[in-house]
């Protein structure tokens, strides 16, 4: 599941359900834009992993519209986003302010470990 779900286009999928609740593909396509064969291989995933559900709109028509939706399950998966998030912020404020490591080294705002005499840069992604 977490395999699925670290996917970016899983990941829009998804946001795109938490904020509209019901989509059809057309509009999932619209406001992701993700290209047909993408899209089709995320749901395709969310839907086996239970992420998300169909629906159709009128089985007895030959174009009814499918909607898709997040399942309860889903709307838990969402919670990993928010906290990825928070991590991130949380990793991106200790750079900037500095990381003090057992008191021999220090990572300062620009990235630089600092400790034992040394400098030793490292590139902030």
């Amino acid at each position: 599941m977490l395999q699925t779900i670290s996917k970016k286009n899983s990941k829009t999928v998804m946001l795109l359900l938490a904020k509209w609740g019901k989509l059809h593909f057309g509009a999932l396509k619209k406001h992701s834009k993700i290209e047909g064969k993408s899209l089709t291989n995320a749901l395709n995933d969310l839907l086996s992993e239970g992420l998300i559900k169909k629906e159709c709109e009128d089985p007895t028509k030959r174009t009814a519209k499918v909607f898709y939706s997040l399942t309860p399950l889903g709307k838990k998966a969402l919670k990993i986003y928010e906290l990825a998030e928070q991590l991130e912020q949380e990793r991106d404020e200790a750079l900037n302010s500095g990381i003090n490591i057992n008191g021999d080294v220090t990572i300062n705002g620009d990235g630089v470990i600092i400790g034992n005499n040394s400098k030793v840069h490292i590139k902030k992604q």
